[in-house]
């Protein structure tokens, strides 16, 4: 019997959950530098303009790697690049470190 597997799936489902992941810290974000504005707090100003910038980076890596995938599985290729997949990781665990910073500021 044999087996049909398709690599790009699973990949593909992470670069969305990626995708989302950074539509939700941008909204985060907003509200932060929104409360920072309102309430005259420079610092928490600054700390959601940074928390934007980053989660604008990982929307973009994360549009990249969508990308990528599609490349790779239409040349019959794996999708999955150890380097890429570190980079995101690292950059989404410094974006939530951020967003919980800015709460507690």
């Amino acid at each position: 019997m044999s087996e049909i597997r398709d690599p790009g799936l699973q990949a593909e489902r992470t670069s969305l959950a990626w995708g989302r992941t950074a539509l939700a810290a941008s909204i985060a974000a907003l509200l932060v530098t929104r409360d920072g504005f309102v309430s005259h707090q420079p610092a928490l100003s600054v700390a959601g303009l940074l928390l934007l910038a980053a989660a604008a980076v990982t929307g973009v890596a994360a549009r990249r790697r969508q990308s990528t995938i599609v490349a790779a599985v239409a040349e019959g290729r794996s999708p999955m690049s150890r380097h890429g997949m570190l980079t995101l990781t690292a950059m989404v665990i410094v974006l939530g470190l951020a967003v919980v910073w800015s709460v507690l500021v």
